[in-house]
């Protein structure tokens, strides 16, 4: 039986620590935990739950916990690929078995490329990991600049070439080569211990660029058509082909892992390997960020690439994946093994949002979705890292994004909410009256938000939401603790709209109206208190959400105008948290 709505809270707490959301990285994932709570109530046990914004198939493994059926679709390739593998029950020692069996015959494969010598005891170990840096020439003097070797305790790079004073501008000085300039190793007494790295490791290196099996890594081909291509300034990097973000030894080492996965003979267990191998890709290449106290892993929305990176051994990264898809198959199947026994819960479909042609009308009883946020992220253009070891790419002129460059930014947000509308009338149809539908969303331009606002009125959906609630996912990105100085929304709204039922008019009467803005974020800011432990995000979620209960075009409000309030106001942003802090002397 369904919950009642009233025992759904207006803000969803999920961090993003469970089995399943660490197991494999998708971009803005949604927790399972976080949806359980709206399945339980917009749906009944036994009833079919879709998503047509699928991803990597959060929904589904929601549903699934909850005793619904789900029906996913997306046009994303490694979406699919995750789900099918998340969806793998396979026995734990079988995987673990697997595992150690396909590492066994890649580590034969590659032979000597991953040792070195242990400086202590002379010993010959396999590396666990090695750090390159960037090298610049100084356009005076000619100096070569290694990055990583004019770096202070705190990470901060030396502002001037140290032969003859010129200043250091990245963007400025030309690149060299890229050079290894630290390993780690495991130690004597089993700790990991940093040391210089040897001419027989250069030599190792450099027998692996020169191996025929670089010709042979599966690459696909970044090109000026893409939006990160401009983003990420891949052309005047000259990274232009994926497999460019491999390291020699890592191209080889995950080549010859990949073929030993899919010698497999067991279907099953070769998808969850698989599984598992492409959870590793961006740890496994340059994306992989260094830091001064820590490892601060890749940027999965951008192609960005550190002056400083790890070399990570690709093998003691698959033996970590696949142990954390055993924790992962123990959280989603439990004793109970509920997947086993019901295999046809589920199915996920690659279809464009607006062509549901596998859904018959009125056919599901919820859907929860998670549509892409307008310009913030460009799927299709990310998932071609992954999907060039999978065989098949994402059709990426069916993405709902926001293009914001090259001749694609003519028209980009009129075909946005084309595609957005038309998305919601497909599920308006696919709906049965008087079902739910919940969307969750994360935007800092009131003009998307507008835009969202008259593509679901549009569909046919009620014009008052039933439920607005917000969604914290906890734990911040490094960029995202910054959101108070560059704008960047870290919280996300969930809104859920009802189908009319039968002979019921959507409309009630009241029409969206323009708004005082500034009087809505004057009364939020007045609700926090000086020991309120907010972050701007919140204040604006909080925002939205009352103008969206009140029928209030969104399109002027912009999460820039609630920080400008909050600093007028005597708000400041604590930049290791960003939490919001009342300053001292703000009512002096």
């Amino acid at each position: 039986m369904a919950k009642s709505i009233f025992e759904l809270p207006e803000t969803i707490k999920a961090p993003r620590t469970d089995p399943i959301y660490n197991c494999h990285a998708y971009l803005t994932k949604v927790p399972v935990a976080a949806i359980e709570p709206f399945i339980e109530t917009f749906s009944e046990a036994g009833e079919v739950v879709a998503d047509i914004f699928a991803g990597s198939g959060m929904t589904g493994l929601a549903a699934l916990r909850v005793g619904r059926n789900a029906k996913l679709s997306d046009i994303s390739v490694l979406g699919q690929h995750i789900a099918t593998g998340y969806l793998q029950n396979v026995p734990p020692d079988e995987l673990q078995e697997a595992g150690a069996r396909v590492l066994r015959q890649a580590r034969c494969a590659i032979g000597d490329m991953y040792q070195t010598t242990r400086i202590s005891d002379g010993q010959c170990q396999e590396m666990v990991r090695s750090v390159w840096s960037f090298t610049y020439t100084c356009p005076s003097c000619g100096y070569a600049f290694v990055y990583y070797k004019h770096l202070d305790e705190s990470g901060k790079v030396a502002n001037q070439c140290p032969t003859c004073n010129e200043a250091f501008v990245k963007r400025l000085w030309p690149r060299s080569e890229d050079l290894p300039v630290s390993m780690v190793v495991r130690g004597e007494c089993g700790k990991l211990v940093e040391q210089d790295i040897s001419q027989a490791d250069l030599e190792r290196i450099a027998k692996a660029v020169n191996d025929v099996r670089q010709r042979k890594v599966p690459s696909k081909t970044i090109d000026q058509t893409r939006e990160m291509y401009s983003r990420s300034g891949l052309g005047k990097a000259g990274l232009t082909k994926t497999a460019m973000f491999f390291s020699p030894r890592n191209s080889i080492a995950l080549l010859e892992l990949w073929n030993a996965i899919n010698a497999e003979k067991n279907e099953r267990i070769k998808q969850k390997l698989r599984f598992a191998f492409t959870a590793i890709l961006p740890r496994a290449s340059k994306r992989y960020q260094w830091g001064p106290k820590r490892p601060l892993n890749a940027q999965n929305q951008t192609y960005y690439i550190a002056p400083v990176y790890y070399e990570w051994n690709v093998f003691e990264l698959y033996k970590r994946k696949v142990n954390a898809s055993i924790k992962a198959i123990s959280y989603l199947f439990g004793e109970n093994d509920l997947f086993s026994k019901t295999p046809s819960k589920v199915s996920y479909e690659l279809a464009s949002a607006d062509k549901l042609e596998h859904l018959a009308n009125e056919s599901i009883d919820y859907v929860f979705t998670d549509p892409p946020f307008g310009s913030n992220i460009f799927y299709a253009d990310m998932n071609l890292f992954h999907e060039a070891w999978l065989g098949k790419i994402t059709e990426h002129k069916s993405e709902a994004v926001v293009h914001t460059t090259g001749k694609k930014k003519s028209g980009a947000q009129e075909r946005y909410e084309s595609l957005l509308r038309n998305a919601f009338e497909e599920s308006f149809r696919v709906l049965k009256p008087g079902k739910h539908m919940s969307v969750v969303f994360g935007n800092s331009s009131g003009k998307i938000w507008g835009l969202v606002q008259r593509a679901m009125r549009s569909a046919g959906f009620k014009t008052v939401p039933v439920h607005v609630a917000i969604l914290d996912k906890g734990q911040r990105s490094v960029k995202g603790l910054n959101s108070g100085s560059e704008g960047v929304v870290t919280v996300d709204l969930i809104m859920t709209v009802q189908k009319p039922n039968v002979g019921q008019s959507a409309d009630d009467g009241q029409k969206l109206t323009s708004g005082d803005t500034d009087k809505l974020i004057g009364a939020a800011i007045r609700e926090l208190e000086s020991n309120d432990a907010d972050n701007p995000s919140l204040v604006y979620a909080r925002i939205l959400r009352k103008a969206i209960q009140s029928r209030i075009i969104l399109d002027d409000l912009h999460l820039g105008d609630v920080l400008i309030a909050l600093r007028n106001a005597g708000y400041s942003i604590d930049q290791s948290s960003g939490k919001l802090y009342k300053n001292e002397l703000s009512d002096l």
